[in-house]
């Protein structure tokens, strides 16, 4: 049997890749191969704002806002010497916008704390219903390939009929931990500085602590430290909360006792936690949950190559960070909308040099959500227990990316805590608005300047003309499904650029030092009503102007 793709693993990476291709491009012919039987057991419980506009474009956001899963409002911390609890909420992330009168549905502020055996499950149901053919129960045993080009062909996988042969086109690697391909191709390089360990269970019958964990129908995830790791502590629902206990794979080694005395130990140590789980006791929430007490172990890693020749990877098995910010079901979900896009582009590409730019595009974009993300976990774990220092360790690894934002410290981690890692990685998120709109509502959750009043009056009578810093290069961006091709004019002196829209290259040519910004605006007015080029979006002038300002791109 051939398809055009097959995708192995049926968790939130594999079921959004699934999702979203299919919607796409509904021609394509799709089977999704999950070792399990759903639903089962999965850690990661808590997730996070950023993922809720890829559920929505899924269309399943709203089966999942009315699954009965616990609204989580944001999160709680309590470490080092202060122990007074501090925090942050998802609503926060906008009010940058809502200062600038603009508004964004609930659903980009939105989270929830799920039981991952029922939230993978209805995704997985969802994923079905599309028309993606999915297989539970069918663990893959090889990958297939050309025996001269070493091309990715197909896969040999066993079910309960026994072992079967599918071809495919193109092979996606969501297969989470195990991963297939990476442990093939040993693939995987890991992190030493974040070499941690995890132990946790599911307890019922906790006390409920408003600083901590807030109200039962909007609450936090608190994190806690103690002096040999941390803590988290998840409220799943009004009677069951989610615990667990890092640390780093030397303390088990120093450790006589076993992990789950350890684990119980730890928990009784913690002043904060103990009072919350002092009448509670460990239950099972999933009928595969093995033990009281789970673990997990070598999770900071991430994939030295994450395609080649008919295959590429996302999700757990092209890298994961740490628990900390809980990023992981996010980065599935945004970075399986951006695999999706990616197949829908290679699919319609006319070369192979093409399929492997798309390819290349989205690498870079996975490793600089990766890094992001790596860079606030290692400043966690290099224990500097400063609110204020966490702050700026978050602007400065947003700057990393960004030149262009204007975020105080607090504001910049509030960002990254709920999901948005860049200003340019962000833009898919805001699919169901115009490209211009999307790209402004993009930068005022960055808090881009924007200042049409100050640039009208300031290029008013001034010829415009582009710096001898600027480069017009050619760029990519991920919209509506798909990688699209950009002309970027790029400010060499701070790396910081600004994407044209199609029809946008003809105005620039009015920046020669002989034209003031009513000659742009004139032209942009006429782009915008011509036959040609009245369907794509045009900046008008002055929004030009702005944004070119913006990067430092104008003499």
């Amino acid at each position: 049997m051939h398809y055009d793709i097959i995708i192995i693993g049926g968790g939130p990476a594999g079921n959004t890749t699934a999702t979203l291709t299919k919607h796409y491009a509904p021609h394509l012919r799709i089977l999704l191969l999950e070792k399990a039987h759903f639903p089962r057991h999965h850690v990661g419980e808590s997730l996070l704002a950023g993922a809720s506009p890829v559920l929505k474009e899924m269309g399943v956001y709203d089966a999942v806002n009315e699954a009965g899963f616990v609204e989580k409002l944001g999160a709680t911390y309590i470490w080092g010497q202060n122990r007074k609890p501090w925090g942050f909420e998802f609503d926060k992330v906008i009010s940058r916008l809502v200062a600038q009168g603009k508004t964004l549905p609930d659903l980009f502020t939105k989270a929830w704390q799920v039981k991952r055996a029922e939230y993978d499950h209805l995704l997985l149901k969802h994923t079905a219903s599309v028309g993606v053919e999915v297989k539970q129960g069918a663990r893959v045993l090889h990958v297939l390939r050309e025996k001269n080009s070493g091309r990715v062909t197909g896969v040999e996988y066993r079910d309960e009929q026994g072992i079967h042969t599918a071809e495919c086109t193109w092979l996606m690697d969501c297969s989470g931990q195990s991963a297939v391909i990476g442990t093939e191709l040993k693939l995987r390089e890991y992190d030493d500085r974040m070499n941690n360990y995890a132990l946790f269970g599911y307890w019922k019958g906790a006390k409920w602590i408003y600083d901590y964990v807030g109200h039962p129908d909007l609450t936090r995830i608190c994190i806690i430290t103690t002096p040999r790791g941390w803590i988290w502590y998840i409220p799943m629902s009004r009677d069951i909360v989610g615990v667990g206990f890092v640390t780093h794979r030397q303390t088990l080694k120093r450790m006589p006792n076993n992990p789950e005395q350890l684990y119980r130990e730890e928990l009784a140590a913690c002043p904060e936690v103990q009072g919350l789980l002092a009448k509670a006791h460990l239950v099972h929430i999933a009928r595969d949950q093995k033990r009281d007490v789970c673990s997990i172990q070598d999770w900071s890693y991430t994939c030295k190559q994450m395609s080649g020749p008919g295959w590429a990877i996302a999700g757990d098995a092209a890298g994961f960070v740490d628990p900390v910010l809980s990023s992981g079901v996010m980065l599935a979900h945004e970075l399986g909308q951006k695999a999706a896009y990616t197949l829908n582009s290679a699919f319609r590409a006319g070369s192979d040099e093409e399929v492997c730019s798309y390819w290349h595009f989205y690498e870079e974009t996975y490793r600089t959500y990766l890094k992001a993300y790596r860079d606030m976990a290692s400043f966690w774990y290099s224990n500097n227990f400063s609110m204020e220092s966490w702050f700026w360790q978050a602007r400065r690894t947003l700057a990393q990316n960004e030149s262009t934002i204007n975020l105080t410290d607090r504001e910049a981690f509030n960002r990254l805590a709920s999901g948005y890692a860049t200003r340019a990685e962000s833009l898919s998120l805001f699919g169901s608005y115009p490209l211009h709109e999307a790209q402004q509502l993009v930068d005022g959750l960055f808090g881009v300047p924007y200042d049409r009043e100050g640039i009208a009056t300031r290029y008013a009578q001034r010829p415009l003309s582009l710096n001898d810093n600027v480069q017009l290069t050619d760029g990519m961006y991920f919209y509506q499904g798909a990688i699209r091709n950009t002309r970027r004019v790029v400010n060499k002196q701070n790396s910081s650029y600004l994407d044209l829209h199609p029809a946008e290259e003809i105005l620039l040519t009015l920046f020669d030092g002989q034209h003031h910004l009513a000659d742009v605006d004139a032209v942009a007015k006429e782009l915008q009503v011509l036959p040609e080029t009245a369907s794509l979006p045009v900046r008008d002038g002055i929004d030009l102007v702005v944004q070119l300002d913006n990067i430092g791109a104008l003499a």
